[in-house]
């Protein structure tokens, strides 16, 4: 409401301005499969930062739908800060404004796997940030549903200034059955100001 004082913290301060977006994969009761086991070039989901725009990533999350086979699970945000780094695979992702009204519209491209799995160029030497792990060495079954959802809730967030990439793995040695989510901050990076060289 007009007027209001507005206390929310910085990441709900990011959504009440129309300025936070989400993709997903895996939808209601339909998980996709995962990656085989993962590396720099199979991605679960990709969101590519073009030049002049800045995103942080706010939230992550990874769930086992069905186990089957798999082992030696890892599930993993990785920020390369060089370049844009989808090359093919992938089905195309409209990033959904976590503003419901659709304030604004993001200006990055996301992909997420489904029918394929997104191939991802190689990593940038030196430019490979890996944000978040989460590592599972047994298969617990699909009876263990209660097994603790993989999330990623940064205290400290890294600023992906474009052309970069956040890039979501979720592997296994056998395939799983996944769903996920990424959120994220963005804005123009013209926004950001550059500190005095020391």
């Amino acid at each position: 409401m007009a007027g209001d004082i507005n206390n929310a913290d910085w990441k709900q301060a990011y959504v009440l301005s129309g300025q936070a977006y989400m993709l997903q994969f895996g939808a209601e009761d339909a998980p996709v499969a995962s990656t085989a086991s993962i590396d720099d070039q199979l991605a679960m989901a990709s969101v590519d930062v073009p030049s002049g725009t800045t995103i942080i990533p706010l939230w992550g999350q990874g769930v086992v739908g069905t186990w089957t086979t798999g082992t030696l699970i890892n599930y993993m945000i990785e920020v390369d800060n060089g370049k844009v780094r989808r090359s093919s695979g992938g089905t195309a992702f409209t990033p959904l404004s976590l503003r419901t009204d659709s304030l604004r519209s993001s200006a990055c491209t996301a992909y997420v796997a489904g029918a394929s799995d997104i191939v991802a160029a190689a990593k940038t030497t030196g430019g490979s940030l890996e944000i978040y792990r989460e590592s599972i060495e047994v298969n617990s079954g699909d009876a263990a549903d209660y097994w603790p959802k993989m999330e990623y809730n940064p205290v400290i967030a890294p600023v992906v200034i474009g052309p970069a990439s956040v890039i979501v793995h979720f592997g296994a040695a056998a395939d799983l059955t996944v769903y996920g989510n990424l959120m994220w901050a963005e804005f123009p990076s013209s926004h950001i100001v550059t500190p005095a060289a020391v």
